[in-house]
């Protein structure tokens, strides 16, 4: 006997999109969330940077005036205690809004820790409960690296900085993903100087063109360092700061600071939950699953962060809705398109990509597949210079054969929202030729997409394009 249809183990945005799926397809659902309601994106992650880095690129903005002809006499001073309560009642805004939207859906939640139980089902406070399916969607946690002195030296984790009454003087930051860029960026315009470190050159995963120019605007930043490739080889207490061996290029620097971040990303949070009781053992810290989201056992689904794979919240939604969607038993079965990756860093300028990654696209061309690619500079196009942008680029790549549009870089201004435009062409198998055919209003940033998309027809035979506009 099931108490349950479904049971969703934790309840964010992965866990209650599968819970929203589960119920409803007819399923009785549960959903076990261990801790407040919200979910990292809410709590933690997401929303509260974004409202922190809004306060500094306006403090920076002001005080960079100057080019557009405004002259302001005195400097912007930050306010770090009022920029964190404006960061925390717009979390508990956010909080509000998915604690109502949950508590007017089918399923039923029931907090505590689950874990799943020898005898079947998952114990929750002593208390057993059994559904004919689950979903595993119980986040992440900070992962925190081997490094020689870091068990005798306090640090941050993004989750720390979220509590913070102080900002540091001083911040050496580990890791060059979102987490990383964004907070060294957040805290450099606030006044902290700050060091990153990071193993590879910025955007090395995605593309190395937008890594370079994001490096070099990152290098007018008069509080902002950068050593990347580099890596922290020791640190230890120096009196009231922390000292820390950096080695780059074959030369060793010594650096000190007050405080130390560690971003070097989040792995899935599966500790405790009892998975060899039901079969399943993580490989490299990641549940293996198929593309409806099954993992092993096929009684059991997993979504989001708990992936170990891509950690994005809008895919974690998708995975969360296949996974609810299949755990009730719903046909027909629906399974992950994966072509829509997106990442996004909210710097300034911000960087967004969609699609293939750069190895992924250097796999292919090696395997023998043509691939074409067209590239903008922002700083070289017309509403982009009205708007004094110094830094930024714009690729854009397409199967050499069909011109069908593969992947997209973007680093320059409100690349985050531009990123879209590009990926409803790829969910839509748009190609290169399509894009001039559409009206392009003028100036406008996005107009940047007919050059694109004109200069990667041009290179695949037999691809018609419509004759250019007037003058």
């Amino acid at each position: 006997m099931s108490d349950y249809d479904v049971i969703v183990l934790g309840g964010g945005s992965a866990g209650t999109s599968a819970a929203l799926a589960a119920s409803n397809a007819g399923a009785r659902t549960a959903v076990v969330n261990d801790g407040e309601l919200g979910g990292l994106c809410i709590l933690r992650g997401c929303m509260p940077t974004k409202a922190m880095l809004a306060s500094a690129h306006v403090l920076h903005e002001m005080s960079n005036a100057e080019p557009f002809g405004i002259r302001l006499e005195g400097r912007g001073v930050p306010d770090f205690a009022r920029i964190m309560a404006r960061k925390d009642a717009q979390v508990e805004r956010f909080k509000r809004a998915k604690i109502a939207s949950v508590e007017c859906q089918e399923y039923e939640v029931i907090f505590g820790r689950a874990s799943f139980s020898p005898g079947g089902g998952v114990a929750v406070d002593g208390k057993v409960i059994r559904a004919r399916r689950y979903v595993i969607a119980t986040g992440s946690v900070p992962t925190i690296p081997e490094l020689p002195g870091i068990d005798e030296v306090p640090f941050l984790t993004s989750d720390d900085v979220m509590k913070l009454k102080e900002p540091p003087s001083s911040l050496v930051v580990l890791g060059s993903g979102p987490v990383g860029l964004e907070l060294a960026q957040f805290f450099a315009r606030i006044g902290t100087e700050v060091l990153v470190v990071s193993r590879s050159p910025l955007l090395a995963r995605f593309d190395s063109d937008c890594g370079d120019e994001l490096a070099r605007a990152f290098e007018e930043e008069p509080r902002l360092d950068l050593v990347a490739p580099g890596t922290i080889m020791t640190v230890r207490r120096d009196g009231s700061a922390l000292a820390f061996e950096i080695e780059s290029k074959g030369k060793t620097r010594k650096h000190r600071a007050e405080s130390f971040l560690v971003a070097t990303g989040r792995r899935a949070a599966l500790d405790g939950l009892g998975l060899e009781n039901v079969g399943l053992e993580p490989r490299s810290g990641r549940l293996e699953h198929d593309r409806s989201m099954r993992t092993a056992n096929p009684d059991i689904f997993v979504a989001g962060d708990t992936t170990g794979d891509y950690q994005i919240l809008h895919l974690g939604n998708q995975e969360g809705t296949v996974a609810g969607h299949n755990a009730a038993g719903a046909k027909p079965e629906r399974a992950m398109d994966y072509r829509l990756k997106m990442s996004v860093i909210f710097t300034d300028p911000p960087f967004a990509h969609v699609g293939m990654t750069g190895d992924e696209i250097e796999e292919a061309r090696a395997g023998g597949r043509r691939i074409v690619l067209s590239r903008v500079r922002f700083p070289e196009t017309g509403r982009a210079i009205t708007m004094e942008t110094r830094f930024g680029l714009w690729k854009m790549w397409a199967d050499g054969e069909s011109c069908v549009l593969l992947a997209s870089a973007i680093l320059g201004p409100r690349a985050d929202d531009l990123i879209h435009l590009v990926s409803q062409m790829i969910y839509f198998g748009g190609g290169g030729h399509d894009i001039p055919r559409l009206p392009w209003y003028h100036p406008t940033l996005s107009e940047v997409m007919v050059h694109l998309g004109r200069e990667l027809a041009g290179q695949v035979e037999g691809c018609e394009m419509p004759p250019p506009p007037p003058a």
